[in-house]
């Protein structure tokens, strides 16, 4: 069994850790009597409350492998106690096949460990009942018993309640065991309208499903949301050069901006267009995509959209609720200066164990000098204009932030290549002569800027903000003669020119609708 035990943590530590942080990052504990009577209001208090006390200490690396490892062994002990006594040493068989079972699921996104807890929980007063009845002269004096044990399981394990009174089958008269049933049936029916929750949660709470399996997939974009969460993007670099899935090309392309090396890889990351830049925060969007789309806005400087996606990405989360997301909307108060709002999340953070220190140093009245200076920073960056905008007007968006500050080169390269996404050539060619500065000097705003000047007329390129190099030039006029000649060509322009915003620019399916 401790060999079981070990294999759990190996697991969960080195090839599946980013399931465990993202269900702390959409959960938080808050230490307060509030908390508590939260819980009251709900089934399974007990395992709910201890479930989510042991949740938030998966912010710490290999904490949660540990948590989750010595539960599925505390529970397969559980369940072979209770097996051990009618089947002897071949209880493993069974004990090994239903902690598997529970391994799968809490291999999935959302299911909480307060399940497993309830799951033992049963277990456990399955074993007390069996202990006193061994004790007991009267078979009449069973009956009470087991009504308020199968009670007290539902009211403190949920779920818990129908373990209990499986594992009594074999230690109860018949009709004793179906008024178990019975009873357990009422409890259920009951709590759906004293706890004002759905049926199908009345029976099976707090478990929120019956079987999963590893998906690795889905771990390995978790790893890219968790990793630039945690400021570790060193941890990425294996899969920069060409990401799967829209998430982790929307991370590594973010990670590439903040390094200025967004335009020479965007072409080869184009597979999802603009939404690979920009998230749509739309119905159809999951709630893990909409908070991301929050760190973008954030990194450029526009609070309210950050504000807008988080909000929503909180609110169609399983949980409605998360420690990560409250971190961000004090972050965004702080930096909007609007110190009550601030203080509202700061003040719920500090009444948790893991990030009590962390909104202690942001507080107003108590920031560190390292706050000060990085709120000062963030704060140069936010729009001084009011604009009425649609959020998903990105060009009206991040012109504004440019126009509070031309030295948002992050912005800039972000509405550049928005432009050339959507082969807005035109709009492409005015931002970079009003925003440029002599900073756009990539290949790529080079090869674009030559459509714009030549749709001008401007073969000259008198402009000073892009300096076009002669090697760029004399490539496209190659290209022009050989995309204007009459032959079929194309195969030979891609063959030279594929990887090139000319090619990209003429063959490429236009990604929206500009």
């Amino acid at each position: 069994m401790l060999l079981g035990g070990a294999s759990f943590f190996l697991f969960f530590f080195y090839l599946y850790p980013y399931h465990l942080y993202h269900r702390e990052q959409t959960s938080i504990f808050v230490l307060s009597a509030q908390t508590l009577t939260d819980y009251l209001g709900k089934p399974a208090f007990l395992s709910c409350l201890v479930g989510d006390f042991l949740t938030q200490f998966f912010y710490y690396q290999g904490i949660g492998p540990l948590i989750v490892s010595a539960l599925l062994l505390a529970l397969g002990a559980t369940y072979y106690r209770l097996l051990y006594r009618s089947q002897n040493w071949w209880a493993l068989i069974p004990v090994v096949l239903l902690t598997l079972w529970e391994f799968g699921k809490l291999c999935s996104m959302y299911y909480p460990i307060s399940a497993t807890l309830s799951f033992m929980g049963g277990g456990l007063i399955a074993l007390l009942l069996i202990n006193i009845r061994a004790h007991l002269h009267s078979s009449k004096a069973v009956i009470p018993l087991a009504a308020v044990c199968v009670a007290a399981s539902y009211w403190l394990f949920g779920i818990g309640a129908w373990i209990t009174i499986i594992f009594m089958f074999t230690y109860l008269y018949r009709y004793i065991f179906l008024l178990m049933i019975v009873e357990a049936i009422g409890i259920s029916i009951a709590a759906k309208y004293i706890y004002t929750i759905p049926w199908d949660e009345a029976f099976i709470y707090p478990s929120t499903t019956q079987f999963d399996t590893p998906n690795f997939e889905r771990e390995r974009i978790l790893k890219y949301d968790c990793e630039y969460y945690f400021n570790r993007v060193s941890k990425l670099k294996e899969d920069d050069a060409a990401p799967q899935g829209l998430l982790p090309t929307y991370y590594t392309s973010l990670i590439d901006a903040k390094q200025q090396n967004l335009p020479p890889n965007l072409l080869s990351r184009m597979k999802y267009g603009i939404n690979a830049l920009f998230i749509p925060v739309a119905p159809t969007t999951n709630p893990q995509s909409i908070y991301a789309a929050n760190e973008l806005w954030f990194e450029l400087g526009d609070m309210t959209l950050a504000e807008h996606a988080t909000i929503l990405g909180m609110i169609f989360s399983p949980h409605n609720k998360g420690s990560r997301a409250l971190k961000r909307l004090a972050e965004i108060n702080l930096i909007n200066q609007d110190d009550e709002a601030a203080k509202k999340y700061l003040r719920m953070l500090q009444k948790t164990i893991v990030h009590d220190d962390w909104a202690t140093e942001r507080m107003p009245g108590q920031q560190s000098e390292r706050v000060q200076k990085w709120l000062a920073v963030k704060r140069s960056f936010l729009p001084k204009a009011d604009v009425i905008r649609n959020s998903a007007d990105v060009q009206t968006s991040l012109c504004n932030l440019l126009d509070a500050n031309p030295n948002n080169l992050l912005a800039l390269d972000y509405l550049l290549c928005y432009d050339l996404l959507i082969k807005d050539i035109g709009s492409f060619g005015n931002h970079i002569e009003k925003y440029a500065n002599g900073y756009s000097n990539h290949r790529l705003y080079q090869e674009a800027y030559l459509i714009y000047a030549i749709g001008k007329e401007n073969l000259l390129l008198n402009n000073k903000k892009i300096m076009i190099t002669p090697e760029v030039i004399d490539e496209f006029y190659q290209y022009t003669e050989l995309y204007q000649s009459d032959d079929d060509n194309v195969e030979q322009l891609k063959q030279k020119f594929d990887k090139t915003y000319w090619f990209y620019y003429h063959f490429a399916q236009k990604t929206i609708n500009p």
